[in-house]
């Protein structure tokens, strides 16, 4: 089959929800367009900004952050180590690796060091692994970036990841989480950095075709910590539609995507907090319940941005120390 915009090559890589099919070069060109577009589309990126990307060691996070240092955007990497024996290592591994090739030197923190490993931490506080990493991570996002005057944050969310959580908030009728679900998360005054996910119009196999094209070396196993996660349960089944009727996923996350959608309510209407759900990623968090309209305070403990008095990571991070100290002195008797 040969490649269908320059018809000269030979095609590598087939696309049905775009019935098309792509020579390497072509490929590239195409995918660096569908992520430029929906930067573009919905102003996620301004030439002046400083990128602060998350990279994980898996291809979304390190394709991102490829297509961003290509498109000339002032990014640095950020990867935390969340102490998960064996993967985590391995995962870092790649992460310096790449940014080595590109004359890079990623941003660092080790969860170990701050005290709450992700897998003995939810052990502590009796969670599941991925709300507890959830908050973790979503704190020292914004930590670093606020620390280090970055005026955005991006993540590797692609298509599939906001098609499967639009479908799980949908099945749980989660008016919150639709109202708010964009991959736009304004800033605000009170220390919350901009959220953005550049690769919304891009598939999970195409963020992987374009690593490998590439020759990015990244981690190809999922993190042992969230094999009970309810979002691999939507996407194998918006896969098993897509495979069906391809086009899907773009066209349902699109359409809920459209300002006309009574469903949801533009960013600029709807601030959105940094809290993370302590407990099941769909249910609606405390800060929720209280309200979090207006600007954030700063935590009483920490100083971080949150709309009730104590932010979220700072409470599990007292419920961490309580339930050592009664492991302790359980131990001691």
């Amino acid at each position: 089959m040969k490649c269908k915009r320059c018809r000269r090559a030979e095609a590598a890589v087939d696309l049905p929800s775009h019935h098309a099919a792509f020579c390497p070069d072509c490929f590239f060109l195409f995918f660096r367009r569908q992520v430029t577009e929906g930067i573009r589309k919905l102003r996620l990126l301004a030439p002046g900004d400083r990128v602060l990307v998350c990279v994980s060691g898996g291809k979304d996070s390190l394709v991102l952050w490829d297509v961003l240092m290509d498109e000339g955007y002032e990014t640095e990497g950020l990867f935390i180590d969340l102490g998960i024996d064996g993967y985590s290592d391995r995962s870092k591994e790649k992460v310096l690796a790449y940014a080595a090739s590109r004359g890079k030197t990623p941003i660092v923190v080790e969860l170990a060091k701050e005290g709450i490993p992700i897998p003995e931490a939810a052990r502590c506080v009796r969670m599941q692994e991925c709300s507890v990493c959830g908050t973790v991570k979503r704190y020292f996002f914004n930590r670093v970036a606020a620390e280090g005057k970055f005026t955005v944050v991006a993540t590797g969310h692609n298509l599939d990841d906001e098609t499967a959580r639009l479908l799980g908030n949908l099945l749980h009728w989660q008016r919150g989480h639709l109202a708010r679900q964009h991959p736009l998360l304004p800033g605000e005054e009170g220390g919350l950095v901009r959220k953005v996910k550049p690769l919304w119009r891009v598939s999970e196999v195409e963020t992987a075709a374009y690593g490998f094209l590439k020759g990015i070396d990244y981690v190809t196993e999922e993190c042992p910590m969230s094999e009970d996660a309810t979002s691999l349960v939507y996407k194998e089944a918006l896969s098993r539609i897509e495979d069906r009727m391809p086009g899907t996923r773009i066209v349902f996350y699109q359409g809920f995507l459209d300002p006309s959608n009574p469903l949801r309510k533009g960013p600029e209407a709807a601030p959105i907090p940094e809290e993370a759900p302590m407990a099941d990623a769909l249910r609606v968090t405390d800060v929720e319940a209280e309200g979090d309209t207006g600007t954030p305070r700063a935590c009483a403990a920490c100083g971080a941005p949150t709309y009730t008095e104590t932010c979220s990571f700072c409470r599990l991070k007292e419920r961490i120390r309580k339930a050592r100290s009664m492991r302790t002195a359980r131990g001691s008797r």
